[in-house]
């Protein structure tokens, strides 16, 4: 079962489409720069539900006579089309109220209902006070829980649930019959309860609108886990929208999506947390780490990526640390202490000189060069064939016992770049090298694209 949406000239957006399978239950973050058009296409999906959503919300001046909005939803297509005389959108097919109740919004300010709760709860305050003081209530343990562990408090202990009718209210139960009703809860205490009603009535797809505005950087950070964890228990799915780097940086890979203006189209697209990081704030971070010993390793590993990973979906660094025993040293005191990033994401590679020292052994992400070093196999091929490499000139003594001096021999003298020099050596070594760049390939690569 899919939900689709298309929108087509209406403000600054040409074109925009969006589409979910609602049997993947998923948490996805859609980000991207002010003004790119998220608020839009959220209000468009808030539209199959309330179809005066845009009347409300909106100026009759963002839309043209070609302004429509599609939908597909369980196989079932609706088209919302500019009808001049109402000057906004309107469709001839009645939604049915299946359709209807799959899907969720929730807007940003000042539409938002986190910023509207007051006029509806107040006219049953009278219904409230009798259930307190008959104590004619229920204890909501589970959002209990939700509130506190999200907050950090044990405030919402007293947190009672009355039911009216077919809905449910909330208070805090203080001493001599006293009590604060949810409406006069903050607006992101309020925003939570609400959040967690709609993910009880089971609607297939929540859409929420800047889910950080309310909530301070430490609420947002463990807000996420529960939610990841109720789209799989109660098999949902939760699509929001934000600005908060705090929250972008507890998303899995395949949970945050970049969304750009190209030539007027809106075009959603999976990225990694740095590439939107340092787009979005103008900073540099990185999502992987390639720790190693030395600079020509590292120009090394460059190469090798080049070769194999053209399309590396995560941002990546390799650093040369100096010594193989710091190296592994520093990966060892990233695992305890993150400062790189957490351990799945910082991998070590050696020299093959290093394979049997005791402080490789029973490490993971350690992975080695299938010769001893760039350097030592320059030298071991120049022993067994000189013919095979550049010729140096007569007062230059042809006899090296060091690979390092090989090496800046043949630069210095520019008889090979070191890139000939990594030439040379994968065309020697090519199958030897196949387990490394498949490793790489794995580390900086979505599987999907291997």
């Amino acid at each position: 079962m899919s939900f689709r949406i298309h929108l087509s000239d209406i403000q600054h957006i040409k074109n925009a489409s969006f589409s979910l399978e609602l049997g993947k239950n998923k948490l996805i973050c859609l980000v991207g720069k002010n003004g790119i058009g998220k608020t839009t296409l959220i209000k468009s999906i808030r539209n199959i539900i309330y179809t005066d959503t845009f009347i409300k919300t909106s100026s009759e001046y963002i839309f043209t006579e070609n302004s429509k909005i599609e939908y597909q939803i369980k196989d079932i297509n609706y088209n919302f089309n500019y009808e001049p005389n109402l000057r906004f959108l309107n469709c001839k097919d009645l939604i049915d109220e299946n359709v209807k109740n799959i899907v969720d919004v929730e807007l940003a300010a000042p539409h938002g209902n986190r910023f509207n709760f007051f006029q509806n709860i107040s006219r049953l305050d009278r219904i409230i006070r009798k259930a307190i003081v008959l104590k004619d209530y229920l204890s909501p343990s589970n959002l209990i829980h939700f509130l506190n562990s999200v907050y950090s408090t044990n405030k919402f202990d007293n947190l009672v649930q009355i039911k009216i009718k077919n809905s449910f209210y909330y208070c805090l139960v203080l001493s001599n019959y006293r009590y604060i009703r949810e409406d006069y809860f903050s607006s992101g205490e309020y925003f939570l309860i609400n959040l967690y009603k709609k993910i009880e009535n089971n609607c297939k797809c929540i859409f929420i609108d800047e889910i950080d505005i309310s909530l301070d950087a430490a609420a947002q950070v463990k807000l996420i886990s529960f939610l990841r964890n109720y789209c799989e228990e109660k098999q949902i799915n939760i699509i929001f929208t934000t600005h908060s780097l705090a929250l972008m940086k507890t998303l899995q890979d395949d949970e945050l999506f970049y969304l750009s203006n190209i030539e007027e189209n809106l075009v959603v697209e999976n990225k990694s947390f740095n590439y939107i990081k340092s787009i979005l704030f103008g900073f540099k971070g990185w999502d992987k780490y390639i720790l190693t010993e030395d600079k020509i390793l590292k120009n090394f590993l460059i190469y090798l990526i080049g070769l194999h990973c053209k399309n590396t979906f995560y941002e990546y660094q390799i650093i040369y640390i100096g010594g193989a025993k710091n190296v592994v040293d520093l990966m060892e005191r990233n695992s305890n202490e993150e400062f790189f990033s957490d351990s799945r994401n910082v991998i070590t590679v050696l020299d093959g000189d290093q394979r049997n020292y005791g402080y490789v052994q029973n490490k993971n992400n350690i992975h080695f060069l299938p010769f001893e070093s760039v350097e030592k196999a320059l030298l071991e091929k120049y022993n067994q064939n000189k013919k095979s490499l550049p010729t140096f000139p007569e007062y230059i003594d042809p006899n090296f016992t060091n690979g390092k001096k090989l090496v800046t021999q043949f630069k210095n003298l520019k008889l090979m770049s070191e890139n000939d020099i990594f030439a040379f050596l994968y065309s020697e070594y090519k199958q030897e090298l196949e387990g490394l760049c498949n490793q790489l390939k794995v580390f900086l690569i979505s599987r999907d694209n291997i």
